[in-house]
């Protein structure tokens, strides 16, 4: 990597990790806006400012923590290129093993005069020395006496969301979600049975390993196959054809609690960006029969995208509130993937840790409540309301449902073990709920989803 490559790639992480921090934006569009300003970047310039973004979001605390023991003043009044100039650097020579540390220092230096902060070059360059050291111990909060700080600075996560875990769960399953929460993970594709394989090929692992070198697992859930690294899409001709899409297996076990036949009217009430609608078309419901809403239009072009790559047709596409959408509708079937505070994805996502707070989980759990009130008119006599969310918080999944049910006591909660296969049975609970927490031994996300069958 040249000197300016160097530079500029480092200068492009500090403003990602700039954009996300003061922005309040998702790492990925924060990137890919940057991206599309670089257009001359190699895939491997990418990956590795990737890496820096990701990896300093995860370990954001930890890095804070190394920070306010080297500065004389606190680091929270540093100007954010600065500070956020100073965590790519130290997580460059703490985590990144391949990247020489004089290369993380000078490099990263020059970087802080790319982003507009060249003043502060000298005090980035005296820090980042001290750190490269590695010389020097600072004491860490005491386990026993200061468990919420020492959790948070030790697996770097919000002292809040700490607090809230460490009452919650027991101490195993606590230290397990924090740990295995902070692992890179690994995706999982859906293969699309209706799209046959180029070449004449039968199975997806093998296609994808002869071209595209990537070594995959089949995994218990039919039709998941869990992959090393993601496959180069615009190269990809069994992607181009359909032939699979990127889901996580909570996702696909989620999609299948929705048990409809091919005559079965359904609603993907927040859609975008398709995957499930493609899932449950895969798993038989009749394209014409299937109605899908989201709000955002941006997420409606993706998912336009998505369908048309695969085939799926004759949907019916509905763009705006699904309540006021869908007055005076009936549907067999309801999907409802409702909008949360995704806290079982903060693996894919770790900017959730800095940029969620416990107000934004009340307000999900307000606008949940209203989307299911909204959705149980429009579910036929006998039919079903399959709520799901990409969270384990109790407001957003256990005390939700249970207040629903309140509510409309023309609504049962009904069992899901006959439609979960037998390996992730063991995510159904006594009260008839797949919950699933991050972190998990089979390395899946964290999901909640209930069945609610309209008796009256």
């Amino acid at each position: 990597m040249s000197t300016r490559t160097g530079s500029l790639t480092r200068a492009i992480a500090i403003d990602a990790l700039t954009h996300v921090l003061t922005r309040n934006i998702h790492s990925d569009v924060a990137l890919e806006k940057l991206f599309a300003s670089h257009p001359n970047l190699r895939t491997l310039d990418k990956a590795f400012i990737y890496e820096m973004v990701f990896g300093s979001l995860r370990w954001l605390a930890k890095m804070d923590w190394i920070m306010s023991h080297m500065l004389d003043r606190s680091f929270s009044s540093l100007d954010p290129r600065v500070a956020n100039a100073l965590r790519i650097g130290t997580y460059q020579i703490y985590y990144m093993d391949r990247v020489p540390e004089r290369a993380a220092v000078s490099e990263t230096v020059e970087a802080v005069k790319q982003v507009g902060v060249p003043n502060a070059a000298s005090l980035v360059n005296a820090i980042l020395r001290r750190v490269a050291k590695k010389s020097e111990y600072f004491p860490k909060p005491d386990k026993v006496t200061q468990p919420v700080e020492y959790y948070s600075m030790h697996h770097s996560f919000s002292q809040w969301m700490v607090e809230r875990w460490h009452k919650q769960l027991s101490l195993e399953r606590f230290e397990y979600l924090l740990s295995n929460n902070n692992r890179i993970p690994k995706n999982t594709l859906k293969l699309i049975t209706k799209n046959p394989l180029p070449d004449n090929e039968y199975d997806l692992a093998t296609y994808l390993l002869k071209t595209q070198s990537v070594e995959s697992s089949w995994q218990p859930l039919p039709g998941a196959l869990r992959i090393e690294s993601l496959p180069k899409f615009n190269e990809c001709e069994a992607f181009k054809k359909g032939c699979y899409i990127v889901q996580d297996e909570a996702a696909q076990l989620s999609a299948s609690l929705v048990q409809a036949s091919q005559s079965d009217t359904v609603l993907d009430a927040c859609a975008a960006p398709g995957g499930k609608s493609i899932y449950l078309w895969e798993s038989g419901v009749a394209s014409e029969n299937l109605t899908v809403c989201d709000f955002a239009q941006k997420r409606l072009k993706i998912l336009r995208e998505n369908f048309e790559r695969v085939g799926l047709q004759g949907t019916t596409i509905l763009h705006g509130d699904v309540v006021e959408q869908c007055q005076g509708k009936v549907f067999q079937k309801i999907l409802l993937d409702a909008p949360c505070s995704a806290m079982g994805v903060i693996r894919r996502h770790p900017e959730i840790k800095w940029l969620r707070t416990p107000s934004d989980i009340q307000n999900c759990a307000i606008e949940q409540a209203r989307l299911l009130d909204g959705l149980s008119k429009n579910v036929a006599i006998g039919g079903e309301l399959i709520y799901i969310v990409c969270s384990f918080e109790l407001e957003e999944t256990i005390h939700q449902i249970n207040s629903f049910l309140e509510k409309h006591p023309e609504y049962e909660k009904v069992c899901p073990l006959d439609r979960i296969h037998d390996f992730y049975k063991k995510y159904v609970t006594r009260e008839n709920e797949l919950l699933i927490y991050s972190g998990n031994p089979d390395d899946i996300d964290g999901f909640f989803g209930v069945v609610l069958k309209r008796n009256s």
